[in-house]
């Protein structure tokens, strides 16, 4: 607990602006004792969501499945603190539900959830259902570097003498995988990252700090890309798809080094249908409804017999499984050891760049 308060405030924040959107309902509330709430952040990833899972479990169940828009993590933790929880499911990254797992978050109920076929190295507590994973990957300006001597991985996005200009990073410390970058490209091996050496990190990231600018919101690095703004950005894979393939960014995936991160469903304690958010959990797990939804929106499934197929040639590019490259560089953040040291993470992240 005395984690969470000391980064609840980062956590609200981060939330807000993240990745992350999906609808929801009170199951006492406006929809009746039939209904349950889903809380999301709403937008595209909303209209995914819907139309691949919300409204066809709607019409299997009879239970409806009503909108709360504004994600938050720290309304999360106020419902459970005051006993007035009318939130039934969210999506949450990892690090929060590996933090929350016992205490603002219930366990899974393994007898109604399914998770045997979730990739392992997403399973790092016991009361998040890994939904979908992006990753954080390096992008570089088309119009700064030729192709023939493109930046590519890590070392590179940390050499500002060979490759000049500003790099564009995420604001949150939590789970900021400039972190793990920094480890990488001091000659970290990839393989042997946690636990992470944060006065290493730092000291690395400090070589850098002066051509850092920083994101908070992922339509804010859609910006800084469609503008041309930055020589590097490390940005989501969905949000670089959409300023690249769909905007016409002058951008190009550097390849090299990425660091895989995923939501995961959870629900709070003191919900007052706990079975019926499991059931919804449980629906949501199935391979072809997750495959449905990449195919709506450029996330990956968590579930290693989701079989995806109706994707374009542009979209494969983003993906680790359908792009052999990406995936030999990508690297999962273990959320657990985000989750435990957050508070550190936190203040150092602070105290280097508002310090």
């Amino acid at each position: 607990m005395q984690v969470r308060t000391a980064v609840l405030g980062t956590v609200a924040a981060v939330i807000t602006a993240g990745v992350l959107a999906g609808c929801g309902s009170d199951t006492s509330g406006e929809g009746g004792e039939d209904s349950l709430t889903f809380m999301s952040g709403g937008g595209a990833y909303l209209d995914a969501l819907e139309e691949a899972y919300l409204k066809p479990f709607e019409r299997e169940t009879g239970i409806t499945v009503n909108d709360d828009p504004t994600l938050s993590y720290a309304k999360v933790l106020t419902q459970v603190e005051s006993g007035n929880v009318t939130i039934d499911v969210t999506p949450a990254e990892g690090y929060f539900a590996a933090q929350e797992c016992g205490n603002a978050l219930q366990p899974l109920d393994k007898d109604i959830v399914d998770i045997s076929k979730i990739d392992p190295e997403l399973l790092q507590d016991r009361c998040g259902a890994p939904l979908i994973t992006y990753h954080t990957g390096i992008y570089y300006n088309k119009d700064t570097f030729a192709r023939g001597d493109a930046p590519s991985g890590c070392k590179d996005f940390f050499d500002t003498e060979r490759f000049p200009g500003k790099r564009a990073v995420r604001e949150a410390a939590l789970p900021n995988p400039l972190i793990e970058c920094a480890l990488v490209a001091d000659g970290v091996p990839p393989d042997a990252l946690y636990p992470l050496d944060l006065d290493r990190a730092f000291k690395k990231i400090e070589t850098i700090k002066e051509d850092l600018v920083f994101w908070a919101s992922g339509a804010d690095s859609v910006q800084l890309m469609t503008t041309g703004e930055v020589a590097m950005i490390q940005a989501w894979n969905g949000r670089a798809y959409d300023a690249i393939a769909e905007q016409d960014a002058p951008y190009e995936p550097a390849g090299g080094d990425s660091f895989l991160i995923y939501d995961a469903l959870v629900v709070p304690e003191g919900v007052k249908d706990s079975e019926a958010a499991m059931r919804l959990i449980s629906f949501m797990m199935d391979p072809k409804r997750q495959a449905k939804l990449t195919e709506l929106i450029p996330y990956s499934p968590t579930r290693t017999d989701a079989k995806l197929g109706q994707l374009s040639p542009e979209l494969k590019r983003f993906l680790p499984e359908t792009n052999p490259e990406l995936k030999r560089g990508i690297v999962v953040q273990d959320q657990k050891w985000w989750a435990e040291n957050a508070e550190e993470a936190t203040r150092r992240w602070s105290d280097t760049f508002q310090g």
